[in-house]
């Protein structure tokens, strides 16, 4: 029988109404004791890390959460995080970083109803989360409705919706319906290949940059507010370029603002106001001179891969 930790941390899968809303206020050990379907499946221990809502989390928040999974991680076969879902998608693109050479399940997963609530999807939700941290294919993984999703390719797309997550710009990772957990086959093949060509061992990089910001651009906005980041001592800069990753260089230019900021080393990196396929900085003129500036691409990722991973690099180089 596999041994699963669960890490609580709140969210609305931990709710109970207060006089002000709903408050996180259950458990780990009361969300599992509600979900009879659970006994049996694994070995089951608990562990309250924090108890929040998930919208006053911060990155000291992942570095505790990194550092639970560092201290347990030879005791279990597998983790499973209970998450609020409006932060999820940074939680688990930033343990995708810090969590180097991971060879178990971390699976979060959360809830649009709290568990005490009629019709909630809480249970459902974690308890493909403990199958899936049971089948153990490795990485972090959020898993919600009917899919799992790898880590940093996660985000919510619905407030509502039971199916809140989308996997962006890759596959996920797998299906879930009434006979269980389908796997992608390329997942597998993907995992067993990384699985015979890892030779370091597990380890845990939680330095993190906090001062790392996200300004989206809007026509009109001007340049100025990068002066500000650098005064305010900001490292980094992910930047919601229109497209492909155009910045304005006419009559409002970003580019000498731009070139002076990251000439005083704040790190800048050029996202997209778009959804899907990503960036490419080479197809138009002016995202070509935003990289000859030093701009680096997001590529694929999403703001939450991107956001996370320039705080885990800034922290760690």
């Amino acid at each position: 029988m596999k041994k699963i930790l669960l890490l609580a941390t709140g969210g609305t899968i931990a709710c109970q109404p207060s006089a002000d809303g709903l408050v996180p206020a259950l458990t780990g050990e009361s969300l599992v004791k509600m979900v009879p379907g659970l006994f049996g499946s694994c070995e089951i221990t608990c562990k309250e890390v924090f108890n929040l809502d998930s919208s006053n989390l911060a990155p000291k928040h992942w570095q505790l959460l990194a550092h639970a999974l560092d201290e347990a991680y030879f005791d279990y076969d597998g983790f499973v995080i209970t998450h609020g879902t409006d932060t999820m998608a940074y939680t688990a693109a930033a343990l995708h970083w810090m969590v180097q050479n991971l060879q178990k399940p971390v699976v979060l997963t959360g809830a649009q109803l709290p568990m005490s609530v009629a019709g909630s999807d809480a249970a459902a939700n974690l308890q493909h989360a403990f199958a899936a941290a049971c089948d153990q294919v490795p990485g972090v993984m959020l898993v919600f409705g009917n899919k799992i999703i790898g880590g940093p390719y996660a985000k919510k797309m619905y407030t509502e919706s039971e199916n809140a997550f989308a996997s962006m710009n890759a596959e996920p990772w797998a299906d879930i319906d009434q006979q269980g957990i389908h796997w992608r086959k390329e997942i597998l093949s993907k995992v067993a290949a990384a699985q015979g060509q890892l030779h370091m061992g597990f380890k845990v990089l939680s330095n993190l940059e906090p001062k790392v910001a996200v300004i989206k651009l809007t026509p009109g906005l001007k340049p100025d507010i990068l002066e500000y980041l650098l005064q305010q001592g900001y490292k980094g800069l992910v930047l919601e370029s229109y497209g492909a990753g155009g910045v304005p260089n006419g009559e409002i230019n970003w580019l000498p603002a731009l070139e002076h900021v990251i000439n005083r080393g704040l790190k800048v990196v050029c996202a997209t106001q778009c959804e899907y396929e990503g960036v490419n900085l080479h197809k138009y003129p002016i995202g070509t001179l935003a990289a000859r500036l030093g701009a680096k691409s997001a590529g694929l990722a999403t703001i939450e891969a991107s956001v996370t991973r320039l705080m885990w690099e800034l922290g760690n180089r």
